[in-house]
Parts: C-alpha cells; sequence; structure tokens
C-alpha cells in the first residue's frame, strides 16, 4: 500500500491490523455483520477465512503488510538494488537538518570562490536575488534549481549561455529586445484610428476628465514608438482608470454607442504592448538567476555525493530510473513481481509523474502474461479526490492521477480484448471507475458547503472534468466558518510583479 503522508501509512496499518485483529476474536453474529457491511457473503466458510487473516498478514514476506510512503518504498527500493541503482555503499537518507546544513556549506562555497575569483556576475545575482525578493529567497530559489536535476544533467540539458533557451520558452526570437515591445506601439501595430476617435469623443464631452485624457493622447500619438512604449502607463489615469479599466463608459456611450467597443480596441493594443515588455524584461531577468541555479545545483550534487547522501527527490528520481532501465530493470520487475500481488494507492491526486513511473513499473507486468504467480489475481487499487489535490507546489496535479488512469485502462482493456480472442474460461476484467458520495465522518452542513462553493466557483476553475454530484454527510451538526484574508499589504505594482514572476519561474521549471 502506498501512500503520500507517514500519518496517511500508520493511520492505514493500524486500521488494517485493528479489524483484522478484531476478526479474530468476535462473535459469529458481529462478525456476519462486519462481512456484510463489506459486501462479503456471510457464510461459515467465509466467516472461518476471514479468521486466519490476521495471521495471514503476519505470515506475509518481511512480517506484514508493505504500507509505505512512496519515499519509504523508493528507498526500500534503493536498498534492495543499491549496484544497480549505483548508489554508493554507506548512502543516508537526507533529513531536514543535514539538508539546511549542506544547503548553507555549498551556498557558502559558492560565495567565497565567488569573491576569491572576482566573480562579479555570480555575487551581482545574488544580490540582486535579496534585494528583489528578500533574504530568504536566495537560498529557495536555489534550492529550487537543486531539486530541478533534470535541466542540468541528461540529454537537452540546459547550458550557457542561457538567454535563448528562455526567449525560445517565452515564445519569443532568440535575440528578442526590448524593440520588439517598441514596435506594436507603431502605427502599423497599435490601433491608432479607434484611439483617435476615443480622443474625438472625449474632446466632445468636454469635461475635465475628458480633456485631461485628449492632452495625453495627442502628444503620445505624435511621439516615435519607442517614445509611446515609455510613455504607455500615462493612459492609467487618463483614459483608463488606474485599474485599466475604461473611465466614464457610460457618460461616453451616451455621446457615441460604439465608444465601448473603441475603447476596448484600444485596451487590447495596449496589453500587447505591455506583455511583450513583461516578457522581454523576463528573457532579460531569468537568465542570469538561471545560470546562478545551475552552478548551484552541480555543487550540491557534488556534496551530496561527497558526503553519501541521498535526498528525498533523488530517492523518487532513481528508483524510476531503476525500473525503466534498459539494463537490469526486466530482472527487478521480475523480482518485484514475485512479492506483490495486490498495491493499492491512497492520495492519488497528490501523486507526481515520477512517482507514477515507479507505480507503472511495478504494475506493467500485471498486463503482460502470466508473471511469477501464474493465474493469481493481480490487482491495483487507487484512491483519490480531484477537489483535495493540494500539493501542486510539488510537482502533483490530479492530471496525473487522471492519466494514470487512462493508461491502466487502455491495458486492462489490451488483455481484456486479448483473453477473448484466445477464447479462454478466465473472465475478462475492465478497470472498474466507482464514485463516493457518502462520507463516514463529515457532517451534512460542511459537505452542503462544499457543494454550494464547487457550484459558485465552477469544476472548471477547480480542474474537475464533470459535475462531481451531491456528497452524502452524517446527520449532525455541523459547522463552517469563513475567515477573511490575511495577508501583509504590497506596495502598488509588486502584486503583478510577483505573480509574473511565479508565473515565469513555474513555467522554466515544468
Amino acid at each position: 500500500c502506498l501512500t503520500f503522508t507517514r500519518a496517511g501509512a500508520a493511520e492505514m496499518a493500524l486500521r488494517v491490523s485493528e479489524v483484522l485483529a478484531n476478526w479474530v476474536r468476535m462473535k459469529d453474529e458481529a462478525l456476519a455483520e462486519d462481512l456484510h457491511n463489506i459486501g462479503a457473503p456471510v457464510d461459515a466458510e467465509t466467516r472461518a477465512r476471514a479468521r486466519t487473516l490476521f495471521a495471514s498478514v503476519l505470515d506475509c514476506p518481511g512480517g506484514g503488510l508493505r504500507i509505505d510512503t512512496i519515499h519509504a518504498f523508493s528507498q526500500y527500493l534503493l536498498a534492495t538494488f543499491p549496484e544497480e541503482a549505483g548508489i554508493p555503499p554507506g548512502s543516508q537518507a537526507l533529513e531536514d537538518r543535514d539538508r539546511d546544513l549542506l544547503a548553507r556549506e555549498v551556498l557558502t562555497g559558492l560565495l567565497l570562490t565567488a569573491e576569491r575569483e572576482g566573480d562579479a556576475a555570480t555575487l551581482g545575482t545574488l544580490a540582486a536575488i535579496s534585494r528583489s525578493k528578500g533574504p530568504d529567497a536566495v537560498e529557495a530559489w536555489l534550492m529550487r534549481c537543486a531539486r530541478a536535476t533534470e535541466l542540468w544533467q541528461g540529454p537537452g540539458a540546459w547550458q550557457l549561455p542561457m538567454r535563448p533557451r528562455v526567449c525560445q520558452l517565452l515564445g519569443l526570437p532568440a535575440d528578442a529586445t526590448i524593440e520588439l515591445a517598441a514596435a506594436l506601439c507603431s502605427d502599423a501595430q497599435f490601433d491608432v484610428v479607434s484611439l483617435r476617435r476615443c480622443a474625438e469623443i472625449q474632446a466632445a464631452w468636454g469635461t475635465k476628465t475628458g480633456l485631461e485624457a485628449c492632452d495625453f493622447i495627442g502628444p503620445w500619438l505624435a511621439a516615435s514608438p519607442r517614445e509611446r512604449l515609455e510613455r504607455i502607463e500615462g493612459f492609467l489615469g487618463t483614459l483608463l482608470t488606474q485599474k485599466g479599466e475604461p473611465k466614464s463608459l457610460k457618460n461616453l456611450e451616451k455621446l457615441d454607442p460604439s465608444y465601448g467597443d473603441y475603447v476596448a480596441r484600444v485596451q487590447e493594443s495596449i496589453r500587447r504592448v505591455t506583455d511583450m515588455r513583461a516578457l522581454v524584461g523576463l528573457a532579460d531577468e531569468l537568465p542570469p538567476w538561471l545560470e546562478l541555479g545551475r552552478k548551484f545545483a552541480l555543487l550540491w550534487d557534488e556534496a551530496k555525493q561527497r558526503e553519501g547522501f541521498v535526498d528525498f527527490d533523488d530517492q523518487i528520481r532513481q528508483a524510476a530510473r531503476l525500473l525503466e532501465s534498459e539494463g537490469a530493470a526486466p530482472w527487478i520487475r521480475y523480482k518485484l513481481d514475485r512479492r506483490f500481488d495486490h498495491i493499492l494507492i491512497d492520495e492519488a491526486q497528490d501523486t507526481n509523474a515520477e512517482q507514477w513511473a515507479i507505480i507503472h513499473a511495478l504494475i506493467d507486468d500485471f498486463f503482460s502474461g502470466e508473471g511469477a504467480h501464474g493465474d493469481k489475481l493481480r490487482t491495483i487499487f487507487t484512491v483519490g479526490d480531484y477537489k483535495q489535490a493540494i500539493f501542486r507546489f510539488q510537482g502533483t496535479s490530479p492530471e496525473n492521477f487522471e492519466a494514470a488512469k487512462r493508461r491502466v485502462a487502455r491495458e486492462m482493456e489490451g488483455a481484456a480484448a486479448n483473453l477473448e480472442l484466445l477464447r479462454s474460461n478466465r473472465e475478462p476484467r475492465r478497470l472498474q471507475d466507482l464514485g463516493l458520495g457518502q462520507s463516514f465522518r463529515t457532517a451534512a452542513p460542511v459537505l452542503d458547503f462544499v457543494d454550494g462553493a464547487i457550484a459558485r466557483i465552477g469544476r472548471r476553475q477547480l480542474g474537475l472534468k464533470e459535475e462531481p454530484g451531491r456528497h452524502e454527510g452524517q446527520e449532525r451538526p455541523g459547522l463552517v466558518t469563513l475567515w477573511n484574508t490575511v495577508g501583509a499589504a504590497a506596495a502598488e505594482g509588486d502584486e503583478d510583479e510577483e505573480e509574473g514572476w511565479q508565473q515565469a519561474s513555474d513555467l522554466v521549471m515544468a
């Protein structure tokens, strides 16, 4: 059984042990009721078998069921096949405290080397990150780069210089400059016809607000494209509000009902200019950050190898590589195939792509012949809720869950079709997709609020493929309290800048 958190693994192990241990000593009537509640037969033979399951679990290889987090299972896998995984003898898992100490050591070494060698670029980038994002952001950014191993190693790894690669990623020419944004301000690119019509309507209105708009628009139209770009913010507070919305729209539409269309086209032209300027700005800002991140990431890998550490991300990555490699992977999968007949994935919505790669490697032989255990029934059971996907910052997404489900469905369909062609007396099995709208631990008022929130927000905004249906809770009192959002007040413009940077860094790391 693989789950996302240690707490989940511990709770699952406790529940299984408690239930099976209780079945051993239950009276027949109570045991029959338990079996009935899970849809099992209640005859004497089934009750007798139920009483033996606790002992069967204890007799499993290793002393019981394997109930782990995916990280713990990866650690077990690497420890079982260290030579095949290329793990140096004596390696140990990198705990949080060790990670913090090692990160400070690597960063200190990076700084001292840069100062000794007069590396102004490295020192300047470190200072720029600290000034613009705060002192803690330096280490956070560098560790994020260190986790993105696939960017710096292997086929297609990012190399210096990085600006052409960043431009490509942002959809810009490799030699993009700010002149691209200036060109969008020219008469050929900017909707100057609509802008002039807006100025005429504002002048006809004749108010102070209208005349202020005209006073800005006239000189702006007379300027060169580069000067227009430098003054583009001047539309805010004149033609548009500070939030970028049309000023006095209702009054101006009384003079000309088409005014809204004119100003909307001007807004679109302004948006294209500011978007291009932001993209070129990112193309200038990101490369030094990424070059610094690459330098730190390579030093980080060297330090881990030197100290004999393997961190959690390495465990997942190396376990997936171990199970997918062309050399020892088939033999390793065969050895694992002899140990596991049933795999249960809990919190499947929080399983990332590399973790799914491990799961797929474990179950591939379920669909390719009889495997190591002949015709014994093999099962994979996944439990997940798209609405509880809360770990996107760790690379997870419910889309991974959906992709995994489609893949298993295809493999099961193919195996079932082959079985039907063979005209075997074995029953073909296809993926069963089951929903659970009944909660056995949540009060109905809480789930009523959840249903209302989903309806108000919309399923697409939550990433749901289809309407989730009504949730049935326990008929008992429940309370939902809405708290006001509390946060630090950002300086004007900071919020947009921060959002743009976060989107860009997410795009690079993806």
